[in-house]
């Protein structure tokens, strides 16, 4: 049984990362398009800041009752953002952004705004019901007041909320999700 049990909270310990892994990276220098934003990021060592957070969700000047970017960032940076979204729970997502912004979903570029703008708002993006698609964000803020929203339709009810994107499983996770699920098959033998 002590078995059974300790299996068990393997598995749901795997299974309960939900969050994207946000990296930030600051720029001493403007950002116009997204080939500069690219190589920002290939030109650091590293993110100044990595988060996990299950959303999108973030804005200096409060838009849409907004939290702050994590760390204080606020002036010339730039934001991505990957995980899973759940196209059976969403048909559709909209983003507000300031700056430009690269988002794809799976595969497929789902919106692009390659410039430098004041709060723009995407309009609705829609897609099919594919189960679990990748989803890859690229946002830069060139010289501060932020923002960066992501909303989602949901498909059974067409409200809208602000979309929850989960976490690729990493290896480890993979691999704990399988030692879980090995103790389990191997408790249920010897019982």
């Amino acid at each position: 049984m002590k078995k059974i049990i300790l299996g068990a909270l393997a598995s749901l310990l795997a299974l309960n990362a939900n969050a994207a892994l946000i990296n930030i990276y600051e720029s001493n220098s403007s950002i116009n398009n997204i080939a500069q934003s690219q190589a920002v990021i290939d030109n650091a060592s590293s993110a100044n800041t990595t988060v996990d957070s299950d959303n999108v969700f973030f804005s200096d000047w409060g838009h849409h009752s907004a939290p702050a970017f994590p760390d204080g960032h606020n002036n010339t940076f730039v934001l991505t953002a990957t995980g899973m979204v759940d196209t059976s729970l969403y048909s559709a997502l909209k983003f507000f952004h300031d700056d430009g912004i690269d988002v794809s979903l799976g595969s497929n570029s789902l919106y692009s705004f390659n410039g430098n703008t004041a709060l723009k708002d995407s309009g609705w993006n829609m897609f099919a019901d594919t189960g679990m698609e990748s989803f890859d964000l690229l946002f830069w803020e060139n010289g501060g007041a932020a923002s960066v929203l992501v909303y989602g339709t949901l498909r059974d009810s067409g409200t809208s909320e602000i979309a929850k994107i989960s976490t690729v499983p990493g290896p480890s996770s993979i691999a704990f999700l399988a030692l879980g699920l090995m103790g389990l098959v191997f408790a249920r033998r010897r019982a």
